[in-house]
């Protein structure tokens, strides 16, 4: 309907009054992109630092992403493997989750909870295909602020546009605990 609408705005009067103003404002909604999921996919690699008040670790990570499953892989500072996570999806939603550490495979539903069970590491992965890209998940709620929003009880930050496009910094906090990624590179090659 916005479309159809949009469409028929650009073909209106010239602006000459208050409703002007408003017809200004809708027409610049026209323009704004929809929120969508990784269509060809995505990769990004770095690092990444989680801090709680008693425990800090870091990690280098790789993500690779696209609509039907992403693939996070951590290593250690001197870069061996820990762990490799993957998350398939279906109509946008996570169907189920691998985690494979060394020789063993665990499964589960709840991504985040299976690599904390696993690694002790706590990282939002679900809203993270998401907030990587310096978006929030369009299918929830959130709260925006000046440069940050907030999702899913963490607050998220993303900053360091080089390209103008990606985010090259990214900052998450909840309660006690702050996830720092730094990203070196991003390639848009499908997975």
């Amino acid at each position: 309907m916005l479309a159809g609408l949009c469409k028929h705005l650009t073909l209106a009067v010239p602006f000459r009054s208050l409703g002007s103003l408003f017809l200004l404002a809708l027409l610049s909604a026209c323009v704004q992109a929809p929120l969508k999921p990784p269509s060809e996919g995505f990769a990004a690699q770095g690092r990444v630092n989680i801090r709680s008040q008693n425990q800090a670790n870091t990690a280098a990570f790789h993500w690779v992403a696209s609509p039907q499953r992403d693939v996070l892989s951590l290593s250690s500072p001197l870069g061996n493997t820990l762990a490799q996570l993957t998350i398939q999806y279906q109509a946008g939603e996570i169907v189920a989750a691998q985690l494979q550490h060394g020789a063993t495979i665990d499964v589960a539903d709840q991504p985040e909870a299976l690599l904390e069970q696993v690694t002790g590491l706590v990282l939002p992965v679900a809203g993270m295909r998401w907030w990587l890209r310096g978006q929030p998940d369009p299918k929830q709620p959130f709260t925006r602020g000046a440069d940050d929003f907030e999702q899913s009880g963490w607050l998220i930050r993303a900053s360091d546009y080089r390209d103008g496009e990606l985010p090259y910094r990214v900052e998450l906090s909840r309660d006690d605990l702050r996830v720092l990624v730094l990203i070196n590179e991003w390639s848009h090659a499908a997975p």
